[in-house]
C-alpha cells in the first residue's frame, strides 16, 4: 500500500469518526430537550406576546429543569377555556411576568393552576396571563385591549419588584421599552431587539447547544470571537451597568439614583390607570408581591455584593420595593398580599427559588397558591369567597 493510500484512509477514517460523532450530538442534544425552543413573538402593542398554539421545550443553562411547554390558543400558558362565562362559577384573571408564564415547572404546578385548585375548582377559573419580560405596561395594555372580554370578577396582578419597577423607564429597560406621549400617557411598549426580522432557528441543535454554552459559560472567549469576526457582538449576553452596579439591583438601594425615582413615579402611574380600568369595567383589583430569591436566601445576595465592588459602598435595602408598594396600596385601597414574610419562614422546608434561574421552584408555587389563596378568602375578594 502506498503512502499517500495510507494518508487517505487516514483521512477518511477521521472524516467518519467526526462526523458519527456529530451525528451522535445531534441526536443527544434533541432527545434531551438541551436547546430551548421559542416561544414569542413581536406584538405591536405589547412589544412581545406568546405564540398561540406553539408546542416544546423550555430548559437553562444550568438545567435545573427540563418542561415541556404547550400555549393555548389565545396566546397564554394555561388551559384551553371559552371566553364565555359559566354560571355560577367566579373569574380571577391572574397577570404577570415570567413567574406567572412559569416555564420552569409543568403546566399543573404552575401559580394559576394551584391556585384554582386551591379556591375550589369547578367553582373558580382563574386565567393565567404571565409573559416574559412583561412589566405594569404590558400587563395594563393587555387588559385594556384583549384581558377585559374575560369579564373576571377579580383581577390579581402578580407584582416582581425584581424588575417590574425598570420596566416602567423608557432610560432603564431596553428590551420591552414602555413609550409615552408628552404629557406622560402610555402608548405602547416596543421591541429593542436589533432585528425586525424574524430569528430563524438553526437547523442542528448541537450547533445550537454548543453556541450557548459559548455565550454563558465563556464569555472572554466570546468576546474574542467578536472582535475576530466569527460571531455577531449582538448574540453576547453583556450585563448592563450603572455606575458599576447591575442595572436590575438599584432597585434595592436606600438611594438609588435620580432615574430610579423616576422609574418609581410611572410605576406608581400605570399601576393607578391599571387599577382605574379594571373598577370602571366592574371587576376588583388586588395585587400580590412576588418574593426575590435573594430575599429568601441572602447568602446568594452576599455573593453577589462580593462579586461587584461598587456594590460594597452602597446601602442595600432587599424589603424597600415591597414597603413602596404596601404604601401605594394603602394610598389606592387596594388589597395587597406579601409573600416574602411566608416564603422567609418555609426557606428550610425545601427549595422554594431555583439556585441558578431564581424563579420559583414547584413548591414555591404551591407555597404561594396556597398563602394567595387564604389571602383572597380573608379579603373576601372573589364571589361567594
Amino acid at each position: 500500500m502506498s503512502r499517500g493510500t495510507q494518508i487517505l484512509g487516514s483521512l477518511l477514517l477521521a472524516v467518519f469518526g467526526v462526523t458519527l460523532a456529530c451525528v451522535a450530538l445531534e441526536i443527544g442534544v434533541r432527545a434531551l430537550h438541551l436547546v430551548p425552543t421559542r416561544f414569542w413573538q413581536r406584538d405591536a402593542l405589547l412589544g412581545s406576546a406568546l405564540i398561540p398554539n406553539r408546542e416544546g421545550w423550555w430548559t437553562q443553562e444550568d438545567h435545573e429543569f427540563v418542561t415541556h411547554v404547550r400555549i393555548n390558543s389565545d396566546g397564554r400558558r394555561d388551559v384551553e377555556r371559552p371566553a364565555a362565562r359559566v354560571p355560577g362559577t367566579a373569574r380571577l384573571l391572574l397577570l404577570g411576568d415570567s413567574f406567572v408564564e412559569a416555564l420552569q415547572v409543568d403546566r399543573e404546578e404552575m401559580l394559576g393552576r394551584r391556585l384554582e385548585a386551591e379556591l375550589g375548582g369547578k367553582r373558580v377559573e382563574v386565567f393565567s396571563m404571565g409573559v416574559s419580560g412583561y412589566g405594569t405596561p404590558s400587563q395594563y395594555l393587555y387588559y385594556r385591549e384583549r384581558g377585559r372580554r374575560f369579564a373576571p370578577d377579580l383581577v390579581l396582578l402578580a407584582f416582581y419588584p425584581g424588575n417590574d419597577v425598570l420596566n416602567n423607564s423608557p432610560a432603564l429597560e431596553s428590551v420591552l421599552p414602555p413609550v409615552y406621549d408628552q404629557g406622560g400617557r402610555l402608548l405602547r411598549v416596543g421591541n429593542g431587539k436589533d432585528s425586525d426580522k424574524p430569528r430563524r432557528p438553526p437547523r442542528s441543535q448541537a450547533y445550537a447547544f454548543v453556541r450557548k454554552l459559548l455565550l454563558t459559560k465563556q464569555p472572554a472567549l466570546s468576546e474574542w470571537l467578536v472582535k475576530l469576526g466569527w460571531m455577531d457582538a449582538a448574540a453576547v449576553r453583556r450585563v448592563v451597568l450603572q455606575a458599576g452596579v447591575p442595572v436590575d439591583f438599584w432597585v434595592y438601594a436606600v438611594d438609588p439614583p435620580p432615574v430610579w425615582q423616576q422609574a418609581w413615579r410611572q410605576a406608581e402611574r400605570n399601576l393607578s390607570e391599571l387599577r382605574r380600568a379594571v373598577e370602571e369595567a366592574g371587576s376588583r383589583f388586588a395585587l400580590v408581591i412576588v418574593t426575590a430569591r435573594d430575599q429568601v436566601y441572602p447568602e446568594g445576595w452576599e455573593r453577589i455584593v462580593a462579586a461587584h465592588p461598587a456594590m460594597q459602598e452602597i446601602e442595600w435595602d432587599l424589603l424597600a420595593p415591597e414597603r413602596r408598594i404596601l404604601a401605594w396600596c394603602a394610598r389606592e385601597s387596594v388589597a395587597c398580599l406579601q409573600l416574602s414574610p411566608t416564603f422567609a419562614a418555609r426557606r428550610d422546608a425545601q427549595p422554594l427559588h431555583f439556585v441558578h434561574d431564581g424563579h420559583w421552584t414547584a413548591a414555591g408555587h404551591a407555597l404561594a397558591a396556597r398563602t394567595t389563596a387564604e389571602f383572597l378568602r380573608r379579603e373576601k375578594l372573589l364571589p361567594g369567597s
